[in-house]
């Protein structure tokens, strides 16, 4: 950090009405800690009254702290900017009025060497990569629970609405192969035949029959042993033999040797 004051000299400061002007450099940091403007400052000032002790170094220190309370909300990319807001937010304070001086007036001149503007642009493009970066990896957390939700929904109605009622469950599984044919709030694909979709389900409505027979046996082999599973398909191929599908029969003769 290098200043520079000018020097006034001593019979002046003994003089009511005299005025001297500070001019000195110094550093200024930015919005980026790491990163700083120059300044050419210029102070006008004088002494509160005859009475008052007056030091050279104060009012270039008053113009200099108030210059740095704004100075670091600038960017170094926009030194014009900076040196617009510096000033106006600096005449809006004068006078400066400390330890004996009176601050007048106030000239700043902001600039950034080629150095510094290369590392603010470098420092520019890192963090908009950065924020990209998190864009992204927050777009895909959303994704990522968007389809927890959607499983979870699936699963949901799955258990509560299709598995639970064998009708249902027959209609979800004839419709679920066309499924990305039907529009949002439409009917069924073209060339669908109702009567045969109606009939179908009614055939497995809980009331029917057969569903129920199919519920009695499905409670009845789930509290068989694994020996007691064999025999009962040994007697069901030969009741199916009996009945003159040999087909069947020998399916079913086979899968009792798989059971398990």
């Amino acid at each position: 950090m290098r200043r520079r004051t000018a020097k006034a000299p001593a019979t002046p400061l003994t003089d009511d009405n005299a005025s001297w002007t500070s001019i000195f450099t110094d550093r200024l940091k930015s919005t980026d800690p790491f990163l700083f403007f120059t300044a050419e400052i210029q102070v006008a000032w004088r002494r509160v009254d005859a009475t008052a002790s007056a030091d050279r170094h104060t009012a270039p220190r008053l113009a200099r702290r108030a210059i740095e309370k704004v100075a670091e909300g600038c960017d170094t990319l926009r030194p014009e900017a900076a040196e617009q807001d510096i000033t106006i937010a600096l005449q809006a304070q004068l006078p400066l009025v400390a330890d004996g001086v009176v601050v007048t007036n106030v000239h700043v001149r902001i600039s950034v060497d080629d150095t510094t503007r290369s590392a603010a642009l470098h420092s520019e493009r890192v963090q908009q990569e950065y924020w990209r970066q998190e864009e992204r990896i927050r777009h895909d957390h959303e994704l990522d629970e968007l389809a927890r939700r959607q499983v979870r929904a699936r699963e949901a109605f799955l258990r509560e609405e299709i598995l639970a009622n064998p009708a249902a469950a027959r209609l979800y599984g004839l419709l679920e192969g066309t499924s990305k044919h039907w529009s949002r709030l439409g009917g069924p694909p073209t060339g669908t035949n109702l009567d045969n979709l109606v009939r179908e389900v009614q055939q497995w409505q809980p009331a029917q029959q057969w569903v129920t027979v199919a519920e009695l046996l499905h409670n009845f082999v789930s509290g068989l042993t694994e020996e007691g599973r064999k025999e009962l398909l040994v007697i069901l191929a030969d009741a199916v033999r009996a009945f003159g599908d040999e087909h069947t029969a020998q399916r079913l003769t086979l899968i009792s040797g798989e059971v398990q």
